[in-house]
């Protein structure tokens, strides 16, 4: 009876050590990924070039994608880039080993005179761990469209 209390007080140790990193880990990815959406967000270059991964897809909801650093970092030159708003209000974050998925609902307001689009989109993301540092490795927003609203009626 004694191994079977002193068994399960160990389980539960790990448990709560277990659950304790993991919440770590997300709050390391939250970060990182708040970090990405300041630097986007204020056209930062520099700050970009080290939040990235090399092979970077970016998706966005219209259907293009930059593929690579070096595409992506080329789309955010002036005329390219600045936003009011720019954030992922994560709902939802997996952590898979050195791999982080995010879920959450996109908001943007572009700078000056373009006007805001008021479309619900919502946002999947990919984190990896390289060299200990959590980098924005893919994107995919999309619209946020009700069950059947996007189907068309077959002519």
């Amino acid at each position: 009876m004694k191994w079977i209390t002193v068994g399960t007080l160990i389980t539960a140790m790990c448990l709560v050590a277990s659950a304790q990193s993991n919440s770590d880990v997300q709050d390391e990815v939250l970060a990182a990924q708040k970090r990405f959406y300041e630097a986007y967000r204020d056209c930062d270059h520099e700050s970009m070039e080290q939040l990235v991964t090399e092979d970077l897809l970016y998706g966005f909801s219209v259907g293009f994608v930059h593929k690579g650093k070096a595409e992506f970092l080329e789309s955010l030159k002036p005329e390219g880039c600045g936003w009011d708003e720019l954030t992922v209000e994560v709902k939802d974050v997996r952590i898979y080993g050195d791999t982080a998925v995010l879920l959450g609902d996109f908001h943007y307001d572009p700078k000056g005179d373009t006007p805001r689009l008021e479309l619900p989109l919502t946002a999947m993301q990919v984190f990896v761990k390289q060299n200990g540092r959590w980098l924005f490795a893919a994107n995919q927003t999309s619209e946020a469209v009700p069950m059947g609203a996007s189907v068309q009626p077959a002519d």
